[in-house]
């Protein structure tokens, strides 16, 4: 084909792959909120035409618009290195997998350089009866899975322009595989915290159903979200609400022992709090606990700030706390 045919054809085939990259974006975006997985970002492009040529002259295909493989490419950018496995199985179930190749696994014991989960995929034949994946049958798109402190080192390894260590003093080299070094050690650090963050809160809610009220004595991120586990386990968590309620409570100088005061007296009002919340709203965990503190405090209740039915739930609230 001549490029000005091929060129024809991309433009026809241009709408497909945008589609493509919408709605699988969209869809990967909803599988991450949907299992608790947070994100730093997520990136995606349609390859342009110029591009496209110039990759598929230089490796010659005989059938480019079925042999390339990334027209559509999707990249997410995690903050934790098991995130990156969990997600692979949720994509593993949801879309047809056509290669994966971990560049970690690429690199030898002694180096250290670009790290990412590459996935082709497409999608699946039960998907594009649908109205929004209708004739993406046979589009495949590359999906890139890394970490944020991954996506720091691709960036900079970018910008730089070396394409291959063969270019470089070895002094460069050297520098480069330290900083590489350096960021892949901190991944794995930031999971350690993760995990014994993680850990610390279990134990803490373990802790205090043994003994039948909450142990947790220093006031952090950790301890709350243990709190609000053990008082509240059947609401959702909402880590950003979470972080918001600490930094209002340490703004009012509450204590832990206050929480845990007025936790245990919000727990025999949930029921009224459901009621009067609409079932497409459902609440958190986090707001059940503010709920509690603008009902007990007087100074954390600003209606100034508040919507009307939340106005309407604190002043119930009150009366069934009689409190009015």
């Amino acid at each position: 084909m001549l490029e000005h045919e091929i060129e024809n054809k991309y433009n026809k085939n241009l709408p497909l792959y945008q589609r493509a990259e919408k709605n699988v974006s969209e869809a990967i975006k909803e599988f991450l909120k949907t299992n608790n997985i947070p994100f730093v970002n997520i990136e995606s492009r349609i390859k342009k035409f110029d591009s496209f040529f110039e990759k598929i002259s230089r490796k010659q295909y005989d059938n480019p618009f079925k042999e390339n493989e990334d027209f559509c490419g999707i990249r997410i950018i995690l903050y934790h290195l098991e995130d990156i496995k969990h997600l692979e199985n949720i994509i593993e179930e949801n879309f047809l997998i056509e290669e994966k190749v971990n560049k970690s696994e690429k690199l030898e014991s002694n180096e250290f350089g670009y790290r990412s989960n590459h996935i082709i995929i497409k999608i699946k034949p039960e998907w594009c009866v649908t109205p929004n994946y209708k004739g993406l049958d046979d589009i495949k798109i590359e999906i890139q899975i890394r970490t944020a402190l991954m996506h720091t080192w691709a960036a900079i390894e970018h910008k730089l322009g070396y394409k291959n260590n063969q270019e470089l003093p070895t002094n460069l080299i050297r520098k480069l595989y330290l900083m590489s070094a350096l960021l892949e050690n901190a991944d794995m650090q930031f999971q350690e915290i993760k995990n014994e963050a993680e850990n610390y809160q279990q134990k803490t809610v373990e802790e205090s159903k043994k003994v039948g009220k909450f142990t947790g004595s220093k006031l952090n991120i950790d301890t709350l979200s243990a709190l609000l586990e053990y008082y509240f386990p059947e609401y959702e968590e909402e880590e950003a609400l979470e972080k918001a309620l600490l930094n209002s409570i340490i703004k009012n100088s509450l204590t832990i022992d206050t929480i845990v005061k007025y936790a245990e007296k919000i727990v025999p009002l949930t029921p009224y709090i459901d009621k009067k919340i609409n079932s497409k709203m459902k609440t958190t965990r986090a707001n059940v606990l503010s709920y509690a503190l603008e009902t007990f405090i007087p100074k954390m209740y600003d209606e100034t700030k508040m919507t009307q039915s939340r106005i309407d739930i604190i002043k119930g609230l009150k009366e069934k706390a009689n409190l009015t």
